[in-house]
């Protein structure tokens, strides 16, 4: 017999199919319910996360002169202790995040219609209109009202999904961006004369404004389409977890 799995602590995938069923009816005590458990699961398992990383961060950084030797000796000593530098890892929660939230807000794209016929290159077949790639989502996500308008310049935006989301996600370096972790001071992005700088900080501080505006809008029973966007990802996170 297979073991239910939980999606949050203390509720399970069975228990979610169960209660799948009210969603339609308009009971607001199971949609309540269904919200609190897509909250519980989304702090569990990313700012939780996020937060205790800010909370471990040694903050011991070592400054480096200008044309130090080339060997070994510029290493301190840390004397044993264990020293955390988070800030990639932060950034990969908080790209993994915003990839979940956008996901929420909009059903996961079906496959690709076709347009057409057409011949090519010797008879005739039809030509694929593909859907809403992850960047661009991932880009109309930066664009939310909690980023202040910081990623509304297509540019930054792209930049920020080839250098930041792709580059730590893929290749587990940024590309053209710095991180830091309370600069530029008082918001997001600062356009520096090679590349940019993110202040990691006020990032996580648009996300969290972010979710918190999902959860208010997901609580309105007026706001249909958001909550059947809702459902069906909550029904594949219960099929595949």
């Amino acid at each position: 017999m297979r073991e239910p799995t939980q999606i949050c602590r203390g509720f399970t995938d069975d228990q979610w199919r169960g209660l799948e069923k009210r969603l339609g009816t308009g009971d607001e005590s199971a949609w309540s319910c269904a919200i609190e458990v897509f909250e519980r699961r989304i702090r569990e398992r990313f700012f939780a996360c996020i937060e205790a990383l800010m909370d471990a961060d040694s903050k011991l950084d070592v400054e480096v002169p200008p044309g130090a030797s080339l060997d070994c000796s510029t290493l301190p000593n840390d004397d044993g202790k264990r020293v955390v530098v988070p800030g990639f890892a932060i950034m990969s929660l908080c790209c993994l995040l915003a990839e979940t939230l956008q996901s929420f807000r909009e059903s996961p794209g079906k496959p690709a219609d076709t347009a057409g016929p057409y011949t090519y290159p010797d008879g005739s077949c039809v030509k694929p209109v593909s859907s809403p790639s992850t960047n661009d989502q991932f880009k109309k996500f930066l664009r939310r009202p909690a980023f202040g308008g910081a990623f509304n310049d297509a540019k930054i935006a792209k930049k920020f999904v080839d250098g930041v989301r792709n580059g730590i996600l893929h290749d587990a370096e940024t590309r053209g961006w710095r991180i830091w972790r309370d600069e530029p001071l008082d918001q997001i992005v600062e356009p520096q004369a090679e590349g940019y700088a993110l202040n990691r900080n006020e990032f996580y501080r648009a996300l969290k404004g972010e979710f918190d505006s999902y959860l208010q809008d997901l609580r309105n029973p007026l706001n249909a389409q958001l909550r059947g966007s809702f459902v069906k990802k909550m029904s594949r996170v219960a099929e595949k977890c």
